[in-house]
């Protein structure tokens, strides 16, 4: 019965997901990546940059905290956990609303809404190179989100975590740009590392090759504290 659980799993995962690969692999079939419960919390360092032509770059940090609300029913009558953020610029500053979402599960995925925008984070079961729409929910054009496995410890902020999944949304790069969006979670904690970069680099012939930004944005959210309140 389990083997034939797993097997409705992985043609549900290709029918609706985009899967393109097949496991070469051990599968994830457990929701540890993305625990949803309510009470559990993590804090965030987020650096911000942003880059215009001929003027200086305006740099921000401050400090993210997410929490996992109470369980409501949404509209399609899944259940769902309502996610608080809240932000501070210093860590002895007092925490102040900043935005709310909410993520659910699903037997086969994933999703969270952010900005009022559902994401497939996920889809299950998971295994090394597993491909699928992360806008699957969405208006916006299709985009593959690529699952790899890191089996070596990866530190962050003075925390250790001895394995990860790496969820690559988008990987580009060339002489004159650099898009990169990817996350990064740990079991039983959710998600550690968080990577939103959109460069354009200058492109005369004096500069061209040299990796000098000239426009864009750049977001990265790294883990400091998690836990249950």
């Amino acid at each position: 019965m389990k083997n034939s659980i797993t097997v409705l799993f992985l043609i549900s995962v290709m029918l609706t997901a985009g899967c393109t690969d097949s496991p070469t692999g051990p599968v994830e079939t457990e929701y540890r990546y993305f625990p949803l419960e309510t009470g559990r919390f993590v804090e965030y360092a987020v650096q911000e940059a942003s880059y215009a032509v001929g003027k200086t770059p305006v740099l921000s940090s401050y400090f993210l905290k997410e929490v996992c609300g109470s369980e409501t029913v949404g509209a399609g009558g899944q259940l769902q956990y309502q996610i608080q953020r809240y932000r501070r610029t210093t860590a002895q500053q007092n925490w102040t609303a900043d935005s709310a979402g909410f993520a659910y599960l699903l037997p086969d995925r994933a999703v969270k809404v952010e900005n009022n925008l559902p994401l497939v984070k996920m889809v299950f079961p998971l295994y090394e190179g597993l491909n699928w729409n992360g806008n699957h929910y969405n208006t916006l054009p299709p985009q593959t989100y690529e699952a790899r496995f890191i089996k070596t410890p990866f530190t962050i902020n003075a925390l250790s975590f001895p394995e990860s999944l790496h969820i690559i949304q988008q990987n580009d790069s060339s002489l004159v740009t650099l898009v990169r969006f990817t996350e990064r979670y740990a079991p039983a904690v959710g998600l550690i590392y968080k990577e939103n970069t959109a460069l354009n680099y200058c492109q005369t012939p004096n500069c061209l090759g040299k990796g000098i930004i000239e426009s864009g944005t750049q977001k990265v959210l790294r883990i400091v504290a998690y836990g249950k309140e």
